[in-house]
């Protein structure tokens, strides 16, 4: 708590001004959490903070006057504001990958077909709030194998398809909240945002490219193989959400899910991405004063 003006110890409010403007700032400690709130079934936790001001007034039956003003705090990130610069102007370091891969075939009984998925984001320690960052989705198929006769090319319905749109793919970001209670301690994990998803089209818009087929042959047979094709999903994505954070009560991570089905019962393939989020804020904002609505205390002498 501290005292911004006090009657007859403080600058008096300017000649034929009513209002009096005092600015002020309060530093806060440097691993004060950011921002947060959550609620689940028999699961709730914030991190909330405001600033009070009180008019004192001094009349003997006169009640102080109060006001509370939410404001959002987050973390300085001097890392992320860096990576956030770099971004802007186009990723030009390394990717993090991560991949899956299954054998998978329509029906019950017969050969096994081979799916591969690949998820590209930029290798990075922090991703910054508020920034486009690039990714790429890479599924490759491998049909079950098969002969061909001289140049014939794949047959129409050959297993499996790639995907051809980004309406056949799950891609979402989920965060895990780990909360230490006095009764028990609780893991709940919620669905945060969907990058690319199922049921309305993504923003921004994912560019698909898809390649012919490609006759891969077994060695030392050139009538026996498999066809594939790749299917590559290009797009960005960018994160408005509570930054990661630990605490003695509370600790928060995200990670990205890859999900993509394929016809026939149980073909799922699914990739998780583990991601540190940063605010990119390496201090903090001033606040313009021209921006606000100025909330009044009324405190008369």
């Amino acid at each position: 708590m501290m005292t911004l003006w006090a009657r007859g110890r403080s600058p008096p409010p300017p000649e034929g001004d009513h209002i009096l403007r005092i600015p002020f700032s309060i530093p806060l400690p440097p691993d004060a959490p950011p921002s947060f709130g959550f609620e689940s079934y028999m699961n709730v936790a914030y991190v909330r903070y405001a600033v009070e001001v009180t008019g004192v007034r001094t009349g003997t039956f006169a009640i102080d006057r109060t006001i509370k003003v939410p404001v959002v705090v987050v973390a300085p990130d001097p890392l992320g504001a860096a990576l956030r610069a770099e971004l802007k102007i186009g990723w030009q370091g390394d990717w993090g990958r991560i991949k899956a891969e299954e054998k998978i075939r329509k029906m019950p009984w017969g050969d096994y077909s081979t799916v591969k998925m690949e998820l590209l984001v930029p290798h990075l320690d922090t991703i910054p709030l508020f920034t486009a960052v690039p990714y790429s989705i890479i599924i490759t198929t491998l049909s079950a194998p098969t002969k061909r006769k001289g140049q014939a090319q794949p047959a129409k319905d050959i297993f499996p398809p790639v995907p051809r749109s980004a309406s056949e793919i799950d891609f979402e970001l989920r965060r895990h909240v780990d909360l230490q209670t006095p009764y028990f301690p609780s893991n709940p994990e919620e669905h945060v945002a969907d990058i690319i998803s199922k049921a309305h089209a993504p923003v921004p818009p994912v560019d698909v490219e898809i390649t012919d087929y490609i006759w891969v042959p077994e060695a030392g047979k050139e009538d026996k193989g498999c066809w594939m094709q790749e299917a590559t999903f290009h797009s960005s994505m960018n994160l408005r959400y509570t930054p990661t954070f630990l605490t003695e009560e509370i600790k928060i991570k995200y990670t990205l899910h890859l999900k993509v089905d394929f016809p026939g019962m149980g073909n799922t393939l699914r990739v998780e991405f583990p991601i540190n989020i940063g605010s990119g804020v390496e201090a903090s904002v001033p606040v313009d004063e021209r921006a606000l609505t100025p909330m009044m205390i009324d405190v008369p002498a």
